[in-house]
């Protein structure tokens, strides 16, 4: 029976990338071959559009393998994404999923400060089209989770979380008060979010990247111990599940699915940490609405994808999506009120080794729609 690594490298034969285009014009290269080397790296400085967002972002993402044999240990994976808009948004996230060898432990890392100015369109179903108000602050993270392989692809461990949100301040769009004023009593102050996670994670994908079979299954169940309003506790639960189904040996055919909960509870957290859309751990949901464009303390989120090569060599493919999304009433846990999206992507193949490709992705919905650009898959 053929082996995992021996289709990839059979459909790496014929399959090109920009990286050989620029082997071919400058005699250079981003990437020591992942097949005899343990690293492979890519690095892209784009143009990043997003509704009003508007700038640069400067991607840089390495994977590696800590074990000799890559047939018993997964791809790892460390990303440094910094970035800046016009709208005086500053991010600098490192984002790492590090497999030890045979898959023994796993480190999933979220590490990021950010100075984020970013507009807010109410709370629950009290939802608006136009801004309330522009809340500004800056943000200092550290999630750590460690696990360990129990039995076949199922691992559990825990995670260190800790949120430190600075300079708050909000002007407003709006005569009255803003939901952020009435949720949080008009306070402005500094606050630390310090939690315990409990996590129990299954992952069958072939690649972190690019996955084209697999699925993943992560659940996290926090406990605060402050940062709430009034400095209280509170807990939360986090639930993400993909799957993937390749169509095809010789072709990149992918079926992808997703569906994502996020619900806070046994309290009541900042208003930052509320559940919203585009804040999930990766950024990635609610392709087609500008990020914290609904925002509750709970929030379900399907989404769909079909991939394809449109080359036959794979440097040129493509993608179409959909996705539909609900937050609860606020303080509430039943969802009446969905919010659908579609949209299509452009796929380049920057790095075939790591299957990395440069990912544009236009998404429409109603009243609203994005423009995002990236190194990977958006899940």
């Amino acid at each position: 029976m053929e082996s995992n690594a021996q289709k990839i490298d059979s459909l790496l034969v014929n399959s090109r990338d920009i990286t050989d285009i620029l082997r071919e014009l400058f005699n250079k290269k981003d990437t020591t071959q992942l097949n005899n080397k343990k690293v492979a790296y890519s690095f892209l400085p784009v143009p990043v559009d997003g509704t009003a967002n508007t700038g640069l972002i400067v991607s840089f993402m390495t994977s590696f393998y800590l074990g000799e044999d890559h047939e018993k240990t997964r791809m790892s994976q460390i990303t440094f994404a910094p970035s800046f808009t016009f709208n005086k948004q500053y991010m600098f996230p490192i984002q790492s999923y590090i497999y030890t060898n045979e898959n023994k432990y796993s480190f999933i890392g979220d590490y990021r400060f950010l100075i984020y100015p970013q507009p807010t369109f109410g709370l629950g179903n009290h939802n608006t089209t136009e801004e309330q108000s522009i809340l500004d602050y800056k943000q200092w993270r550290f999630y750590q989770f460690v696990t360990r392989k129990v039995w076949r692809s199922f691992r559990l461990g825990g995670g260190v979380l800790l949120d430190n949100y600075q300079n708050i301040s909000e002007e407003k769009e709006i005569e009255g008060q803003t939901d952020y004023e009435s949720y949080m009593n008009g306070n402005y102050d500094d606050v630390n979010s310090f939690g315990l996670a409990l996590q129990i994670l299954s992952d069958t994908r072939e690649s972190i990247i690019n996955p084209s079979q697999g699925h993943y299954l992560e659940i996290d169940y926090r406990v605060n111990t402050n940062g709430g309003i009034n400095k209280k506790g509170w807990q939360s639960l986090y639930v993400d599940a993909r799957k993937y189904h390749s169509l095809s040996d010789e072709r990149h055919k992918v079926i992808a699915y997703r569906a994502f909960y996020w619900a806070t509870f046994a309290g009541s957290p900042h208003y930052l940490d509320l559940p919203s859309i585009g804040w999930d751990r990766q950024g990635r949901t609610g392709r087609g609405f500008t990020r914290n464009r609904f925002r509750s303390n709970s929030l379900l989120y399907f989404e769909g994808e079909y991939r394809t090569d449109i080359s036959r060599n794979g440097f040129l493919g493509a993608v179409f999506f959909s996705n539909v999304s609900s937050v609860s009433e606020l303080n509430k846990y039943w969802f009446s009120k969905w919010n659908p999206a579609v949209g299509t992507g452009l796929r380049l193949k920057w790095n075939k080794r790591n299957k990395t490709n440069v990912a544009l992705d236009f998404g429409i919905s109603k009243n609203d729609w994005s423009l995002r650009l990236g190194l990977s898959e958006n899940f």
